[in-house]
């Protein structure tokens, strides 16, 4: 099985946590116990760099077949290693796996800069994390590599990623997370590349007009949670009215107590996941 060769992810790999077991050289740890964070790198294209990425493996991973897979942004200022050190998502996944709540997946955890995952001057992440990621994460690790079995989400700039990215690949994605995410509709607000200098882009990112022209992809859940507190309420709230005319079938939106903050984001990431496996 194209998996077992281990030899691609022998040349993958560049660290192991760690905080993981040891492990014989070139390989990666697998424990019926519990998960294991990789730190990987790529040669992409789209960026015309390397780049960085963490990957959670669930319990006994090498010996699964046929897994989930999820892809988690990171927020502004942010970076891949963001989840698991600051979300603590990988412990979450382990506890809920383990616990028999949730079915095994993998996790996917890029680097996307500050670039709101869209092409921009220094590349262009929306094919980076689309194609080129998800491509090699299904190439050299046992998943589904299937629409159904594979989801996105995101925190702040990240949510906004998400929902950008997965509206604008139904075909790749069958849910979409976006956790507080940062819908932004002011010019003061809004970073010169992601809209364009004179906003000629608008029309094609904005997230609320995607919904609201085109309607909701078929077949696609959704969930959007933010904090009470958080001061990007206005967009949230914005994107719940453009919601309510979409005819979403299956959507949660969820506002809980809670700044934008880690200790919201690290608290709800059990939900997250339980989301995303279908509980």
């Amino acid at each position: 099985m194209r998996w077992r060769n281990m030899l691609t992810i022998m040349l993958l790999v560049v660290i192991v946590l760690p905080a993981l077991s040891a492990t014989a050289q070139g390989q990666v740890a697998c424990s019926p116990d519990s998960g294991t964070v990789i730190l990987l790198r790529i040669a992409s294209a789209a960026l015309r760099r390397e780049k960085f990425y963490n990957l959670y493996l669930p319990p006994d991973w090498c010996h699964r077949a046929d897994l989930p897979l999820l892809v988690m942004l990171h927020g502004w200022s942010g970076d891949y290693a963001d989840w698991v050190n600051s979300g603590h998502i990988d412990e979450a996944a382990d506890e809920l796996i383990l616990a028999g709540e949730i079915a095994p997946l993998i996790i996917l955890m890029p680097d996307g800069d500050d670039s709101f995952y869209v092409p921009g001057p220094d590349g262009d992440y929306e094919t980076y994390i689309v194609e080129e990621l998800v491509n090699a994460v299904d190439e050299a690790f046992p998943t589904a590599a299937t629409r159904e079995t594979r989801y996105i989400g995101g925190l702040s700039m990240g949510g906004y990623g998400a929902l950008y990215l997965g509206l604008r690949h139904p075909d790749r994605f069958s849910a979409i997370g976006a956790h507080s995410p940062a819908i932004l509709q002011r010019r003061d607000d809004v970073p010169p590349w992601l809209y364009g200098n004179n906003w000629e882009f608008f029309s094609e990112r904005d997230v609320i007009t995607l919904i609201t022209r085109d309607g909701w992809p078929e077949d696609m859940r959704l969930w959007v949670d933010i904090g009470s507190g958080d001061y990007l309420m206005r967009g949230v709230y914005d994107l719940f009215g453009a919601l309510l005319t979409a005819r979403v079938p299956d959507f949660q939106g969820h506002v809980w107590p809670g700044v934008h903050d880690w200790t919201y984001w690290s608290e709800h990431a059990p939900d997250y996941l339980r989301f995303f496996a279908g509980q």
